[in-house]
């Protein structure tokens, strides 16, 4: 059998390991029989196949972090907000089995696109938000997507998975015989039965993939720094849009329902935050890199309103500072000194010799 690809393409019978699970189920379908014919099951055989784990974890979260990196330095905001069941964007998309996916280029999971972000926010706005009248409801329609004659305050940005995702077979099953693709025909229905929407049509199951409770990062910026004091209302219209319509196909019988996981969210910008840090002290010569380093652990600690024991490996490095210190450069040893002065003002001094040997080497770094 020759499959409708390049001569000598040598595909491989299965997805090799690592491979991009979206090229795979969209371009290297081999279900067809000899004769270019379709059974029905080989169409159940093949989304079931694909019902695995999409994506790799690493470039998916290199992929995260440079997404919120973008959207916060625009000004905007990130959350994460997880599916409460199915979710599934692109089923209209042509394909062999009928129903096909949305699947990022170069992450090869199913995503929602920057646009659908925005469209689902603005039917949300202009037909089930409630809590706005007609003339406050035409401004944001006005100012949030835009007009013919002006763009939108805002930026709507890729929601992306923030992990694998596991994808799932599901299926349908249309019960209205030719209806659908041939109703639009019908010039006697009572010659015409099979295209008649009906119940007592058979069901015909159609498979396709969902992807089971996807945790995705929504990102919106304003388009200028003048439209940052609406941000928060436009998170709020975007939470309650997930919550009550929900995002991508099928959202009638519940796909696509979105909660906010603020933890999540909490846990991506702590490790947004680690970067920079890490980034920030690459820049710096090896005392000051000393020195904030030791700055941070000292405001960790007194965030926490705790003192550091004598014996920790924060106390020893400090120890260490004090007695090597004077062969650093002037600037940073006298700042050298003034930071360890509050370093022992708040894990305290000691008492006797010890305290009067501490203060005379802080003394001698500042001279």
């Amino acid at each position: 059998m020759n499959w409708p690809l390049y001569c000598d393409h040598q595909a491989p019978n299965a997805m090799p390991d690592g491979g991009h699970r979206g090229l795979w189920y969209e371009r290297f379908f081999n279900a067809y029989d000899d004769g270019w014919t379709l059974k029905d099951d080989r169409k159940a055989q093949w989304v079931k196949s694909n019902a695995k784990s999409a994506g790799d974890g690493a470039s998916l979260q290199e992929a995260v972090q440079r997404h919120l990196e973008l959207v916060t330095k625009l000004g905007g905001r990130g959350a994460v907000f997880q599916a409460d069941w199915h979710f599934a964007t692109g089923l209209g998309l042509p394909h062999p089995v009928e129903n096909g996916l949305t699947w990022h280029h170069t992450l090869g999971v199913p995503y929602l696109a920057g646009s659908a972000v925005k469209g689902l926010l603005r039917a949300w706005v202009e037909v089930w938000d409630e809590a706005v009248d007609d003339e406050a409801r035409q401004r944001r329609l006005d100012t949030w997507f835009g007009t013919l004659e002006q763009a939108g305050a805002f930026i709507f940005f890729d929601a992306l998975p923030i992990e694998p995702v596991s994808l799932r077979a599901d299926v349908m099953t249309p019960h209205m015989g030719k209806w659908y693709e041939q109703g639009g025909e019908i010039e006697d229905w009572r010659r015409e039965p099979d295209r008649v929407p009906a119940d007592w049509h058979a069901p015909v199951p159609v498979p396709f993939l969902v992807a089971g409770k996807p945790r995705l990062l929504f990102g919106i910026a304003p388009r200028h720094p003048d439209g940052a004091a609406e941000l928060p209302e436009v998170f709020k219209a975007l939470k309650q849009a997930l919550d009550w319509l929900g995002a991508g196909a099928k959202t009638a019988v519940g796909y696509g329902q979105m909660q906010e996981d603020p933890a999540s969210t909490e846990d991506l910008q702590h490790k947004r935050r680690e970067k920079a840090e890490q980034e920030a002290l690459s820049a710096l010569s090896p005392e000051q890199q000393t020195l904030r380093r030791l700055q941070v652990q000292l405001d960790d600690y007194r965030q926490r309103n705790i003192k550091p024991e004598a014996g920790s490996a924060f106390m020893g490095e400090t120890r260490q500072c004090l007695d090597a210190g004077r062969e650093w450069p002037a600037p940073e040893r006298a700042k050298l000194a003034t930071l360890i002065e509050s370093i022992y003002s708040y894990a305290g001094w000691g008492s006797g010799d010890k305290k009067r040997q501490r203060k005379d080497l802080v003394e001698r770094l500042r001279n």
